[in-house]
């Protein structure tokens, strides 16, 4: 028999309700800790999501309110970069042993470990996107050889706890790797994205007008290129090293690829969240030029 885990979502926009999701439908008792208009959506309608075209209701457990002396074996910090904080300083007075966030992060992890307490932190990052719309959740995973769910002990040593979370994410079908450097793996996983997204903001339109603008094209492709090539300088590895590719494929052969890339149902379903988060983009590019420029 597969164990049973209690698990907490905290943050309930849309990676937190994918894998609230995922996590309920695998038999897990789950909650969702969420606020404002997507609290009374939640409480109104419970946690909407469609599946092969029917929408379906998660059997999930909505919170307004933490009790510290609620334990969970997994809490899951899925919301903004510039909201971690907040949420960690809250989660500091519960005493749930395992924290992980999900959550993009280029300055590493020490301030958050003081935060929380030294060992409770598990750095990961989501292999899903979609969008919410009339409180019905809409989503995509990546695959394994696109990007897998990533997390990983800030030490890089394979503990029983990742084992056990592992689990976790196999249980309910998502694909998902250990890291044995996610420090790493989020900087370049940043240096990637950013452009990405400025891309979209950069044609004003979508990822579809993107796709057939050669301007917009070329400073993703070079943007990506120069910042690979400051990790590089800055000896911090290129994880994973496949990614190498991107700094040394020729602008054109990148162009291709992109403009192929963000014409996809995928595309768009993985790059909503640039529409989203506008703001949290253009807060980790200014920390990602910060850490280039050191």
């Amino acid at each position: 028999m597969k164990p049973k885990y209690r698990i907490l979502i905290y943050g309930a926009g849309v990676i937190g309700s994918i894998y609230a999701v995922r996590f309920s439908n695998a038999g897990h008792d789950v909650a969702m800790y969420a606020r404002g208009n997507r609290l009374q959506s939640l409480q109104s309608k419970g946690l909407l999501y469609s599946d092969n075209d029917l929408v379906k209701k998660a059997q999930v457990t909505v919170l307004d309110k933490l009790n510290p002396k609620d334990i969970f074996d997994f809490v899951f910090v899925t919301v903004r970069y510039e909201q971690v904080e907040t949420a960690l300083a809250e989660l500091k007075r519960n005493d749930s042993p395992n924290i992980v966030t999900m959550v993009n992060n280029p300055n590493g992890y020490a301030q958050w470990e003081k935060l929380i307490g030294k060992g409770r932190l598990i750095p990961a990052f989501p292999g899903a996107g979609g969008r919410i719309e009339d409180g019905v959740l809409y989503y995509l995973l990546t695959s394994r050889t696109v990007q897998s769910t990533m997390f990983g002990e800030i030490d890089g040593v394979t503990t029983d706890r990742l084992k056990a979370l592992a689990q976790v994410f196999k249980s309910c079908k998502v694909p998902c790797s250990i890291s044995g450097n996610m420090d790493a793996w989020q900087k370049t996983h940043i240096a990637i994205v950013v452009p990405l997204a400025n891309g979209i903001y950069f044609d004003g339109g979508d990822n579809y007008t993107t796709a057939k603008n050669k301007t917009a094209l070329r400073l993703i492709s070079s943007s990506l290129r120069k910042n690979l090539a400051a990790l590089k300088e800055k000896g911090i590895p290129i994880v994973p090293p496949k990614m190498n590719v991107l700094r040394l494929c020729p602008l054109w052969a990148m162009d291709i690829a992109l403009r192929i890339l963000y014409g996809t149902k995928s595309a768009e379903m993985l790059l909503s969240h640039a529409y989203t988060a506008k703001d949290e983009m253009l807060l980790l590019e200014k920390e990602f030029e910060e850490l280039a420029n050191t």
